[in-house]
């Protein structure tokens, strides 16, 4: 009995060592070297092209590496650069008839109005002007705290921006330096054994928490393409920033597409366009049902974890290191359990 007692004792001391161990490097150790976890990763999906290529083409490894490198990053530049600009487009545009909508809402207000007029007996007009009372108060809590916020956040944007091109310059070199010695690199960790135990815990864990991130991104960038190709075919004239902004809706635990378009196709459908309501119910029939359909097919069996267990790490995850934990709770826990079973 006692030595149970001890044995139980061991084994709840040494998760809860490393789960404190797992807190420390995620919470501090991470961002210094999350830039070379990239760069390690795409020499890793890189490599066997350059093997390849060298083999067939004879040409040096360091300048496949760069030329590939260079391309990809290339490619994604130009992507980056068509999605912000048509993002910004549709920002502006959105700025420029703000007037518009402003008398549009308020159309809609009092249609709004009328209809709660006929549901309950209470007035539209004495509706009307209770809002309108609160208006002048809600304008002066926004000159005098959201305006002041958004223009301190502007410089703190300005610098994230410098701060991005920066990594993103440092996982391009290192990724180049990386392909180009990677069997070396690779051989080396492996003659050594903590190198060893790194490798073993990475990979599965890569194996695990690669198929959840990487099940996550495709069914919101899926979600995303449904959502900004609906809203196109409707005639929504900002189909692209909508529907992005529905995809990163949908990616949160606890929002989803349904969070946008029920209340959407409920207002389209008190102003009497029956079409767009039928649409928008489309568009979320078949986000929810991507979902449902997409999520098991792509991770399955591969995280090894209990979707309760999901659902707990998140929400942990969200607690601790904020809206990041959506990816580092159940990060965490692949982590911690990995290194229980390796060690």
């Amino acid at each position: 009995m006692k030595n149970e007692v001890k044995e139980s004792g061991r084994k709840i001391g040494k998760i809860l060592g490393i789960t404190l161990a797992v807190y420390v490097c995620i919470r501090w150790l991470l961002p210094l070297v999350v830039p070379f976890f990239i760069a390690f990763l795409l020499a890793k999906i890189l490599n066997p092209l350059v093997g390849k290529l060298e083999e067939k083409l004879k040409w040096k490894r360091s300048v496949w590496s760069t030329l590939l490198v260079g391309i990809l990053f290339l490619l994604l530049a130009a992507l980056l650069f068509f999605f912000v600009k048509t993002l910004l487009e549709q920002v502006v545009n959105v700025a420029d008839h703000l007037e518009e909508y402003k008398q549009q809402a308020q159309v809609f207000f009092r249609d709004c109005c009328g209809q709660v007029e006929i549901f309950t007996g209470i007035q539209a007009e004495a509706i009307q002007n209770g809002v309108e009372r609160q208006i002048p108060g809600l304008m002066q809590h926004v000159k005098t705290n959201v305006v002041p916020a958004l223009m301190n956040g502007t410089i703190s944007y300005a610098r994230s921006a410098f701060i991005l091109v920066g990594i993103c310059f440092v996982v391009i070199i290192s990724t180049i330096l990386i392909l180009k010695d990677y069997g070396k690199i690779r051989a080396s960790m492996e003659r050594h054994p903590i190198g060893q135990m790194g490798l073993k815990v990475c990979r599965r864990t890569y194996e695990a928490g690669g198929a959840y991130i990487k099940a996550q991104i495709i069914i919101m960038i899926a979600i995303t393409s449904v959502c900004v190709a609906g809203l196109y075919l409707s005639g929504n004239k900002y189909a692209l920033l909508t529907g992005c902004g529905i995809g990163l809706c949908d990616a949160m635990p606890f929002l989803g597409t349904g969070t946008i378009f029920v209340p959407w196709a409920l207002i389209e459908l008190l102003q009497g366009r029956y079409m767009l309501a039928v649409i928008y119910t489309i568009i979320y029939t078949i986000c929810t049902l991507m979902r449902e359909i997409m999520e098991p097919k792509l991770i399955g069996n591969k995280l090894g974890m209990h979707p309760l267990s999901v659902i707990v790490s998140i929400y942990v995850g969200l607690g601790i290191y904020g809206l990041w934990g959506f990816a580092l709770g159940p990060l965490t826990y692949i982590l911690i359990r990995e290194i229980y079973l390796t060690i």
